[in-house]
């Protein structure tokens, strides 16, 4: 199995660019859905979250309140590197156990992260993708998916800039176009990568 570590930053495309992944008949480990697991009620994130941070982050049914939260550690750079630190080891533990689970099968794996580089995850990868955007597109579909300008700027400034992880990227897809040209340049990376299978 072909490990593909897929990145890039807020709004810059790279969920779309796993759905077509997906399509092609990659499997895809969402990272984003293993970090709201390791944070469900009853997990030691959870338990060291609330310590951390007060009761008042729970939502209705004693769960997270994620939404609150990420307003909190966006405006405060030091509560996010210790929620990161909370939150980090159970997403890598199950990306290890789903690596582990297709090492001697055929295909492509691809872990779709969005903390990639900054999280050192890359180097469970055979190769890297960055997902590529100019501050104004990803700026501008951050706004049509309801996130305020300014909050969706805060984001951003928190992740490593666009060039330094394309700089790092074997493959860089460049999606300031529409869907049709990212599943287009997405199906010609994914042939490339299964060439070498």
């Amino acid at each position: 199995m072909i490990v593909v570590g897929l990145t890039g930053s807020l709004s810059s495309g790279k969920s779309e660019a796993a759905r077509v992944f997906k399509t092609l008949g990659a499997k895809v480990f969402d990272a984003d859905l293993a970090a709201k697991r390791a944070v469900k009620k009853g997990t030691p994130a959870y338990a060291a979250i609330l310590k951390l941070f007060g009761r008042e982050y729970l939502a209705p049914g004693r769960e997270l309140d994620r939404k609150k939260l990420a307003q909190r550690v966006f405006h405060r750079p030091a509560d996010l590197k210790k929620l990161n630190i909370l939150i980090h080891p159970g997403v890598i533990f199950e990306c290890l156990k789903v690596i582990e689970g297709v090492r001697n099968k055929k295909g492509v794996l691809v872990m779709d992260v969005p903390l990639l580089f900054e999280s050192r995850m890359e180097n469970l990868a055979d190769v890297t993708i960055v997902v590529a955007a100019s501050m104004e597109r990803m700026l501008e579909r951050s706004k049509k998916k309801g996130l305020p300008r300014e909050l969706a700027k805060k984001i951003l400034s928190t992740q490593w800039p666009m060039a330094k992880k394309a700089k790092l990227a074997d493959f860089v897809i460049d999606n300031n176009g529409t869907a049709r040209e990212l599943a287009a340049k997405v199906k010609k990376v994914y042939s490339q990568i299964k060439a070498t299978e």
